[in-house]
């Protein structure tokens, strides 16, 4: 198992669950999909706000169920999936949450081994943007109203 998986076999990886983390998470994905339609990005704090919540450690903690969310989906390790997933990798939707500065999220930054440029982000972002199953993916998950 690689570092980076070993969170995603957690119970409460998932949005799925008993967490409060796990509610909030089902309520932030298509709100991420409604900003990556608009091609813009949102802030923690702004998510947090959503909830009432004075500060943004929360939020990180919902980002994160549906980070292994996705992970598992487009691997059909999803029980809770409506349907077996046949569209491939899904970009990372929680890499359009950004600090109140504008810098992505510490994740990004810790990956690539220090803020990102515009340009280094803007590549990471682009196919979030550009991902034309985001609607399926929120179908997969019921999400879909």
């Amino acid at each position: 198992m690689t570092k980076e998986n070993i969170n995603y076999n957690s119970p409460y990886a998932t949005m799925f669950g008993p967490k409060i983390s796990q509610a909030r998470a089902k309520i932030v994905l298509p709100m991420l999909v409604e900003k990556a339609h608009e091609t813009e990005t949102i802030t923690y704090g702004e998510l947090a706000s959503e909830f009432d919540l004075r500060w943004a450690m929360p939020i990180t903690h919902a980002v994160g169920c549906i980070s292994g969310t996705l992970y598992k989906l487009e691997r059909n390790q999803l029980p809770q999936a409506q349907f077996h997933w046949r569209h491939g990798k899904i970009p990372r939707i929680t890499n359009i949450v950004v600090q109140s500065s504008g810098d992505p999220g510490a994740w990004i930054c810790e990956q690539l081994g220090g803020v990102p440029t515009r340009a280094e982000y803007n590549k990471i972002l682009a196919p979030i943007y550009n991902y034309d199953k985001w609607g399926e993916v929120l179908k997969a998950l019921g999400l879909d109203r």
